[in-house]
């Protein structure tokens, strides 16, 4: 493994570590709050954009980079948040109706899009035992997705949907954006996420605006994903293709599906257990098996 390597996973385990805090606490609010999805990611990532811009705005080479990541990334920035955004809000839909273990492990077929597309379009290639391993965790994530009474038949679909809406924007930057800046994609990101749930929300009629008490523990949680997270994960972007970028991203919902049942008294099973030990498996194939030098 090469030092680049070893810093792009170091990013990505950050990455899995925020967003597990970001999907718990959305979680907490939608079981504890009636609340529609596009407003709890509006006033989310409207609070943690107000938080993060007077860092930008404070000094003149972090406003020099994110001039640059309009004019040079303005495009696909745009593109790939708008396909974010519908993913977030299908997401968001199916996690208010569905355990939060089964719901964060489905999500990760991502890993399975990501892999068609960059083998597919940017000429990635995958060892056999790589394609083992990632038809090994993609098996564990179906067991787990067909729990019964834990998963909605239309949940499912649309977190399947979400999956391929965020693997869309993995393959526009690993093509088109040679080096991300990730703190500066990160908040320009907020902002249009903060614009598209508005006029959607505006949109559909369901805008209103939650207690403060409610917008604060959106925000914090928000601050933690969709910036730091998000952050990280482009960061990642610099030093993984692809195809492993989100599949080292399995660990995560394992850790979920433990928090599920550990604090939200969500049910355990045979079927469960054996779904996550299938990821692990999968997960270890793919990114932590020794490689062979070659002769």
């Amino acid at each position: 493994m090469t030092g680049n390597e070893k810093k792009g996973y170091f990013f990505v385990f950050l990455t899995g570590v925020f967003f597990a805090l970001e999907v718990i606490g959305f979680k907490e609010i939608f079981r504890n709050y009636n609340i529609e999805p596009e407003i709890a990611a509006l006033f989310g990532v409207g609070f943690a954009f107000i938080i993060v811009t007077p860092y930008f705005l404070t000094s003149k080479s972090r406003r020099s980079k994110v001039i640059i990541t309009v004019r040079r990334d303005g495009i696909v920035l745009t593109l790939g948040t708008i396909s974010n955004a519908f993913g977030i809000v299908l997401y968001y839909y199916a996690l208010k109706q569905t355990d939060l273990g089964p719901a964060a492990i489905l999500i990760k077929t991502t890993v399975l899009y990501n892999v068609m597309l960059g083998v597919l379009f940017l000429g990635e290639r995958l060892k056999k035992i790589e394609i083992f391993g990632i038809a090994i965790a993609i098996l564990g994530i179906y067991m787990i997705s067909t729990l019964e009474g834990q998963i909605k038949i239309i949940s499912a679909f649309c977190i399947l949907l979400s999956a391929f809406l965020f693997a869309i924007q993995s393959y526009m930057i690993k093509k088109y954006v040679p080096e991300i800046l990730g703190l500066e994609y990160a908040c320009l990101r907020l902002l249009l996420l903060s614009v598209f749930f508005f006029l959607y929300s505006l949109w559909i009629g369901s805008f209103q605006i939650p207690d403060i008490s409610i917008v604060l523990i959106l925000g914090l949680f928000s601050l933690l994903g969709y910036f730091l997270g998000r952050a990280f994960y482009f960061e990642a972007h610099n030093y993984l293709p692809i195809s492993k970028l989100n599949a080292t991203l399995l660990i995560e919902p394992i850790f979920l599906m433990f928090v599920g049942i550990l604090f939200m008294k969500e049910p355990i099973d045979s079927q469960k257990l054996a779904g996550a030990g299938l990821i692990l498996t999968g997960l270890y194939l793919i990114v932590f098996h020794k490689q062979k030098a070659k002769p």
